[in-house]
């Protein structure tokens, strides 16, 4: 599965309510979302949802005089009910790629705040008919930094592969450094794990830190470009550090969805879009 477009345009943003520094802080803010098309789903699939670091919370008018929800336990619904409804797909089943940090304090008032997200991965999987992802460095499942117990169609990945409608989605969670925090392996070990994930080849890496750019001033791991610069093919999706655009492309092949901040909604493409009318030009 290779992505052969990322429309211009954005879908759709959604607001939401960003945390400031210090009580009062707080800011509104908007969450883009774009539509990106590739070259086949598997059969009876229609799209592919794609997203991370949504470290926000609902507007006050969408709480309704409640407690403000985290941002991704209300997006699953605007999505569902709002968004993929106009975007003529069908009535196929859609997938989501999770790729870490979901959480913001409830006060609004600290950025990277560590909380529990198992709420965020629910309602994803109350909308959509699977779910697939990686925790981030701020994610915790109840009140540790320990593997989730999720049950099909939810599948959290760590070191590990799923198959989805022969579909093989590898996941590595969380970022290198220092091993005593959470979700975090020495950058020899994560480079190992990545390593190994890849020889089985998987259509989609589902990882939370990712390779940079440097050519375009992108943000990231230089060891994990390496890796998988020397790898087949493959589609990575990644959040952690923040990419002005969604989309690149690795030399000799991989490509890299960034997700930080954002909203992909991947679909197969129709027509004879490529790459070249995109927006990741170098």
């Amino acid at each position: 599965m290779r992505i052969t477009s990322i429309q211009p345009e954005l879908i759709r943003e959604i607001s939401f309510l960003n945390a400031g520094r210090g009580p009062g802080g707080f800011y509104r803010d908007t969450l883009p979302v774009h539509r990106g098309f590739v070259d086949t789903l598997p059969d009876g699939m229609s799209a592919i949802i794609a997203t991370a670091d949504l470290q926000g919370r609902e507007t006050f008018e969408s709480a309704g005089g409640k407690s403000l929800r985290l941002l991704g336990e209300v997006l699953p619904a605007i999505l569902a009910n709002e968004i993929i409804p106009n975007l003529g797909v069908g009535n196929g089943r859609i997938g989501v790629l999770l790729a870490g940090d979901f959480y913001t304090v409830p006060a609004l008032d600290k950025r990277g705040g560590s909380g529990d997200v198992t709420p965020v991965w629910r309602v994803f999987a109350d909308e959509f008919d699977w779910i697939v992802g990686v925790a981030g460095n701020h994610d915790l499942f109840g009140d540790a930094a320990t593997r989730p117990r999720f049950t099909d169609p939810v599948h959290f990945l760590d070191n590990d592969t799923v198959t989805i409608d022969e579909l093989p989605i590898a996941g590595l969670s969380g970022i290198p450094g220092n091993p005593r925090r959470p979700w975090r392996r020495t950058e020899d070990d994560f480079i190992e794990a990545l390593e190994q994930l890849l020889c089985d080849a998987p259509a989609i890496v589902v990882m939370h830190e990712g390779p940079d750019l440097p050519e375009l001033g992108f943000r990231g791991s230089p060891k994990i470009r390496h890796v998988l610069e020397r790898s087949e093919s493959t589609l990575v999706v990644r959040g952690h550090a923040h990419w002005n655009q969604p989309f690149a492309e690795l030399s000799n092949g991989p490509q890299v969805l960034n997700v930080d901040a954002r909203v992909v909604i991947l679909t197969k493409d129709q027509s004879s879009r490529s790459l070249d009318g995109g927006i990741h030009e170098t």
